[in-house]
């Protein structure tokens, strides 16, 4: 039996809009607020890290919030970092920059966003990006979005599909040919 295999997921923090209430696909690439990087910090500076200390690359996406808080992270685990574009948040077309309130729940089958990905091809996109994060040295920390953790989830069929701002997840199993599973 081969040994076990694991990697972390983080969320990236608050930004104002997610404050807002405002949907923040790939197409709108905001930072991170102040409540954002002191999420960053405390998450650096928390006993749950501590756990991380081993990761050997942090995977992260191309988006401005992703890599504001990889490194804040990486300022304790000092890990490679590899940017994987195919971790970046889903494209959202016509739903960039409004509420949340105003539409469909995206994970429905067929709430595919006008102008945007499909989520068929939002899936295989991240599924790729995965594969990739993966086959870096690990174990890997993947910081992304709450939309790439929600698919990442589904590919890996996870219980826990919502994740809040700068929210660690640790994902492992036992050997290659088991399921993944939170811890």
């Amino acid at each position: 039996m081969s040994e076990e295999e694991k990697f972390y997921f983080v969320r990236h923090g608050q930004t104002q809009a997610n404050l807002s209430n405002l949907a923040a696909g790939s197409g709108w690439d905001v930072e991170l607020n102040e409540t954002g990087m002191a999420q960053a910090r405390q998450l650096a500076e928390s006993e749950a890290l501590r756990a991380c200390i081993g990761v050997k690359t942090i995977c992260v996406s191309p988006m401005l919030r992703a890599l504001q808080t990889a490194q804040s992270l990486n300022h304790v685990l000092q890990a490679e970092t590899v940017t994987v574009d195919d971790l970046r948040e889903w494209h959202l077309g016509d739903w960039e920059r409004r509420s949340w309130s105003d539409l469909p729940d995206l994970f429905l089958p067929g709430s595919d966003p006008p102008g945007g990905e499909a989520q068929i091809e939002f899936g295989t996109r991240v599924s790729h990006g995965l594969q990739k994060a993966l086959a870096h040295p690990g174990p890997v920390l993947i910081v992304a979005h709450g939309g790439v953790w929600y698919a990442i989830a589904r590919i890996l069929q996870l219980e826990h599909g919502h994740i809040g701002n700068c929210q660690l997840k640790e994902v492992r199993r036992p050997h290659k040919a088991a399921p993944w599973a939170v811890v």
